[in-house]
């Protein structure tokens, strides 16, 4: 609803079923109200020069807007491909990993890749002195496959960025089933690692077995530890198929024991793509997986383990984009060297540009590129009257219709987010009392 000028929603408030929680999406604001003015909010008997309702609005508006254009902060990231090869068998990969002949990014058009991201960054009319950009090898191929062309895609990036006073930050999406001298550099290199893990020992070799079908957990579990211990930001994925689906409370457990303080994100397997026929055994119930998944960011907290998914965020970081891949968009450069918005999905739709490898020139799809960044979740019709809109932006603009079934979901995770947003708020406010801060000081 809509209150001076104001969007709001009430929401169930977890922990006293006889107030409501009043969340302003904008501005990523909640605060607590009682059941009567809940009601009265509801059935429009109350208007907006009530003093109640005054006094809610102006507390809310202490909170400033967002900037809902946040996915378009920053330098657009730089994707390469670096073979269409894996060193795993995944009984549910969506991609063609390995399949048919092997190709190769040759070392001139990494050069001519990263030669023209960087100028292209470099004219940019926010480009900073010491500015720093993202370069990820994309997970629609296992980069660790070719390691020596990953160690001069990382070596060259570093040389060619000085140039032009960027900072190369390197991300490695990764099976973690690489050699040791290969663990060596990349802990020494990159500064997030993202592993394709499933924790459990029975679940990660039946999920994910190495490319000779033989077990992969004891590789991946010495190479991710080296990396753990080295300090190196690490992220864990994990997808959920019937065969973890009843485990996620054992998975957490897992990861609390062997690696403490972790992030572990959770995602619902994807029907689509390779071995569609073998992974429809796999999938699982909306429902069931949507209960399960509820249960373990609650289970997570209990723990040491911060539990995510795909959708929605504890802190109310309200958003317009779904991810930066429409409203920069990213740069996710093809062996054959077709470039995509995104990373994941490589679609006609996606595509905004391709590098000319033989004329040595990179030629954009403007058009393409001024339509993606239209697709706002504020252009959904589903999405219009929604709580949660700024918090899931809408989801993917690729699979948008294939998304539906995943709304309850969602929601209900997102008023689980609201209420963990309301009780962080709590303990601030009862810490500047305790120990007289102002809010002044604590922005500062």
């Amino acid at each position: 609803m809509i209150l001076l000028d104001e969007e709001i929603y009430i929401l169930s408030y977890e922990k006293d079923a006889a107030k409501k929680l009043v969340y302003a999406p904008k501005r990523g604001c909640v605060e607590l109200i009682d059941q009567q003015l809940a009601d009265c909010l509801n059935n429009r008997t109350i208007t907006a020069e009530s003093s109640l309702v005054k006094e809610l609005i102006k507390a809310i508006q202490k909170t400033p807007q967002k900037d809902l254009n946040v996915m378009k902060n920053g330098f657009p990231e730089l994707n390469i491909d670096l073979s269409n090869g894996c060193n795993m068998r995944c009984i549910y990969c969506y991609a063609g990993r390995g399949e048919g002949r092997i190709k190769y990014q040759r070392k001139e058009d990494i050069d001519l890749i990263l030669d023209t991201y960087f100028r292209y960054l470099d004219n940019l009319p926010d480009h900073q002195e010491n500015a720093t950009c993202s370069i990820i090898f994309t997970n629609d191929a296992e980069p660790t496959f070719v390691p020596d062309l990953l160690k001069y895609t990382v070596m060259t990036a570093l040389e060619k960025a000085k140039r032009f006073d960027i900072k190369p930050i390197f991300l490695l999406p990764t099976n973690g089933a690489f050699d040791e001298e290969l663990r060596a550099f990349i802990i020494k290199y990159f500064n997030v690692v993202s592993c394709s893990f499933e924790g459990l020992p029975e679940v990660q070799n039946q999920h994910r077995p190495l490319i000779n079908n033989k077990p992969s957990f004891d590789r991946v579990y010495d190479n991710i530890k080296a990396l753990y211990q080295s300090g190196i930001k690490l992220i864990f994925s994990v997808v959920v198929t019937r065969y973890n689906i009843d485990y996620l409370k054992e998975t957490i457990n897992f990861f609390d024991k062997n690696f403490p303080g972790s992030v572990v994100s959770f995602g619902q397997i994807n029907l689509s793509g390779r071995a569609l026929a073998d992974k429809k055994a796999l999938g699982v119930d909306q429902q069931h997986f949507d209960e399960r998944f509820m249960a373990a960011l609650k289970y997570g907290k209990l723990t040491s383990i911060k539990v995510q998914g795909k959708h929605g965020h504890p802190n109310l970081i309200p958003r317009s984009h779904y991810c930066s891949s429409t409203a920069k968009p990213n740069w996710s450069v093809s062996v054959a060297g077709d470039m995509y918005a995104c990373m994941e999905e490589k679609s006609e739709a996606m595509k905004i540009g391709c590098f000319d490898f033989e004329q040595r020139e990179l030629n954009f799809d403007q058009e393409r590129i001024k339509m993606l960044g239209q697709k706002t979740v504020d252009c959904n019709e589903k999405c219009c009257d929604c709580f949660a809109k700024y918090l899931c932006a809408g989801g993917c603009v690729s699979k948008n219709e294939n998304q539906l079934a995943l709304c309850t979901g969602i929601r209900e995770r997102c008023v689980h987010f609201v209420n963990h947003a309301y009780e962080e708020k709590k303990m601030r406010v009862a810490a500047r009392r305790l120990f007289n801060i102002t809010e002044d000081k604590e922005r500062r």
